[in-house]
């Protein structure tokens, strides 16, 4: 008891006595009280010592204050503290650790440990051990009469870093109540909101904090990115225009208002923003990947690719320079290009000379992940030429980057389906499966694999099962209907497109399958029914500007709207073989040779391995008198992938060439 007194005693004498380096401590004649006056004015000496800046004189005098009343934990518990505060961490948790060992109770060494492993948290990589303890000494110093603000907000932060939310948010709730006006506490709670996914709420938050006082810059981009979180993106732009207009300097708030202007459909302010802002800072890697990507997105390809190059030459070592370059020409469909630029970038070599400068495992790491994205963007080029080894050996090495990866695990069983090994996508789907097991994904791959397998009731069994258990996602119906089409059952497909139809009225995704189900069934009244629902609703949907084009033009109706919708979905996606060849098909109806010989070449030569498209170029030669080349192109489509084209048809359309040669 008398040690726990002494705790308070200091308490209230810490305010109420003079100088203790001028006080002059009695000597009384009980040892155990005359201790006690030694150690209170070793304690008081301590205190200004650390106040003049004395640190080894006012550590010295708190040991020799704890050496006069091995009983308390006080002494020890304020020794913690300077400690804190001079940031010498592991003598602050030693020392509170002593105070504990004294007064298991003892506010203030439950309050140091608490601040320095919060601290901590924020410059590691914490254990859960870690922040269990941070928590559980900051819950021990609340345990005073009035709130400690700094207790407080640390807790709330820590509750926040450890995904507890529901232990955030009444904190917050009360210290706001409290401290009316309390800007910081606000900002926290509506990250608390956010974590517990009560957006609206986060931004209600959020917006009072802005109208309470004078709000930060940081509020603004806060509440911008809250408005984005909703796509209400005018509102966004609204919120980080007002951020940098507090704050013209911050070029972060700048480039997340062009990412908002590029949401809300102003691309070209977008653009405007950013390259006004490279005026300033030209050599901004982040600013200069942005503008890459904004001018690629406006179809400005030589802009795009000057921005990429430049940031390959401020940080050569940088991947988001090639990736950003290889993005161009992939969406210029230039996948060699994408594939050189993507490889030199990855290459085993320069990654170890690269790997070498840099220290750290977790920048290891972030640069291992780097590497797998681009490897996986190989693959993808690879799989567009239909170069299935090369595609399989570059996600194998994503994979082996970043083995527990959703993204890549799939796209390398997909590749393996693709060169029809279904026994190697089966093994690659184990490791998917393992940390994914409850994945619509996984789910999908596996019922493939089932039904190349032979299976196909296994694989509709599968996908069934978790459309049980994902009735809400319109992506388990898409995947469900896509498998039923994809093995010729047109009518189940069917039925659960239009039964998705009814409950997702707003997907355009399950329109739009409904209408390719409908023409791969020889329903075109009913396909463009769906098709024109789409365009009616979205008419800069390239995919269905060029699936009803195509299929107007195949058949050989309304050939000029034909054109005018493949025209469309060119321009909004230039260089796509496969809309190059719808329309040149549709002025090969239209008996346009020149135009159809312009756009059925550029497609023959881009997607070499597509029969149709090899067909549709041979038939176009064939009806300009050029028999040979004609002959040349209907074999390509004989040793191309054989789909959706008649392989008597073509090889009888052979023989009669050979035979006008022959004449």
């Amino acid at each position: 008891m008398q040690s726990r007194m002494f705790g308070v005693v200091l308490v209230c004498l810490s305010i109420l006595a003079p100088d203790p380096v001028l006080a002059q401590t009695p000597q009384n004649e009980g040892a155990g009280v005359g201790t006690q006056a030694d150690a209170y004015r070793l304690f008081m000496l301590g205190r200004s010592l650390a106040r003049d800046g004395d640190v080894d004189g006012a550590v010295q005098a708190y040991r020799d204050s704890a050496d006069h009343d091995a009983d308390s934990g006080e002494m020890l518990a304020e020794l913690a503290e300077l400690y804190r505060t001079r940031d010498r961490f592991d003598e602050a948790i030693n020392t509170a650790n002593e105070a504990l060992e004294r007064e298991p109770n003892n506010i203030t060494a439950h309050r140091t440990l608490g601040l320095v492993y919060a601290a901590r948290l924020s410059q590691q990589n914490p254990s859960p051990q870690e922040t269990a303890a941070a928590v559980e000494h900051l819950e021990q110093a609340r345990r005073t009469i009035l709130p400690d603000l700094n207790v407080e907000l640390t807790l709330a932060r820590v509750y926040l870093r450890a995904n507890q939310s529901a232990d955030a948010i009444p904190l917050l709730e009360a210290l706001i109540e409290k401290e009316v006006g309390f800007t910081e506490g606000g900002l926290l709670l509506s990250y608390a909101y956010e974590r517990a996914s009560r957006l609206e709420e986060a931004v209600t938050m959020l917006e009072g904090v802005i109208a309470s006082g004078r709000p930060s810059t940081r509020a603004f981009r806060r509440l911008g990115e809250l408005y984005g979180r909703l796509d209400r993106w005018s509102a966004a732009v609204e919120a980080y225009e007002l951020a940098t207009a507090r704050n013209p300097r911050s070029s972060g708030a700048q480039r997340e208002l062009a990412n908002a202007l590029k949401q809300d459909g102003k691309i070209e302010r977008a653009r405007d923003v950013l390259q006004q802002l490279s005026m300033v800072r030209p050599d901004d890697i982040a600013l200069l990947y942005q503008l890459s990507e904004i001018e690629r997105d406006l179809g400005n390809f030589e802009e795009a690719s000057a921005a990429a190059r430049r940031l390959i030459q401020v940080e050569p070592n940088n991947l988001l320079g090639p990736y950003a370059l290889a993005e161009i020409y992939l969406r210029q469909h230039n996948y060699r290009d994408a594939i050189a630029t993507l490889e030199a970038a990855v290459d085993p070599q320069n990654q170890a000379a690269v790997s070498s400068d840099e220290s750290g495992s977790r920048s290891n790491r972030g640069r291992s992940v780097q590497i797998a994205r681009l490897l996986a963007r190989i693959g993808f080029a690879y799989g567009q030429l239909q170069e299935h080894d090369p595609a399989i050996e570059a996600f194998t090495r994503a994979v082996g980057l970043a083995p527990t990866s959703l993204g890549f695990g799939a796209r390398l069983v997909q590749a393996y389906l693709n060169a029809g090994l279904v026994p190697d996508a089966a093994v690659a789907l184990e490791n998917l499966q393992l940390h994914h097991p409850d994945s619509l994904t996984v789910a999908r791959l596996e019922a493939r694999i089932l039904g190349d397998g032979g299976d196909v009731p296994a694989g509709i069994a599968v996908l069934r099962n978790t459309l049980d258990g994902n009735d809400g996602d319109p992506d388990a119906h898409l995947t469900l209907a896509a498998f039923y089409a994809y093995y010729d059952r047109f009518d189940d497909g069917i039925a659960v497109l239009e039964s998705a139809r009814v409950r997702f009225p707003d997907d355009l995704s399950i329109l739009f399958q409904l209408g390719a189900v409908f023409e791969q069934e020889a329903r075109y009244v009913d396909a463009e029914r769906a098709f024109r629902g789409v365009l009616e609703r979205d008419s800069n949907h390239a995919t269905t500007l060029n699936y009803l084009g195509y299929m107007l033009a195949d058949r050989g109706e309304r050939l000029e709207e034909s054109v005018a919708l493949l025209l469309r979905a060119i321009e909004i996606d230039p260089g796509n073989g496969a809309y190059l060849d719808s329309l040149g098909w549709a002025y090969l109806k239209l008996n346009r040779l020149d135009l159809a010989e312009t756009h059925l070449r550029q497609a023959s030569e881009q997607m070499t391995w597509n029969s149709v498209i090899q067909d549709h170029f041979g038939d176009l030669l064939f009806k300009l008198g050029r028999h040979r080349e004609a002959i040349s192109s209907w074999e390509a489509a004989l040793a191309g992938d054989l789909e959706e084209i008649d392989v008597p048809k073509v090889e009888r359309k052979i023989q009669e060439s050979k035979q006008r040669i022959g004449r």
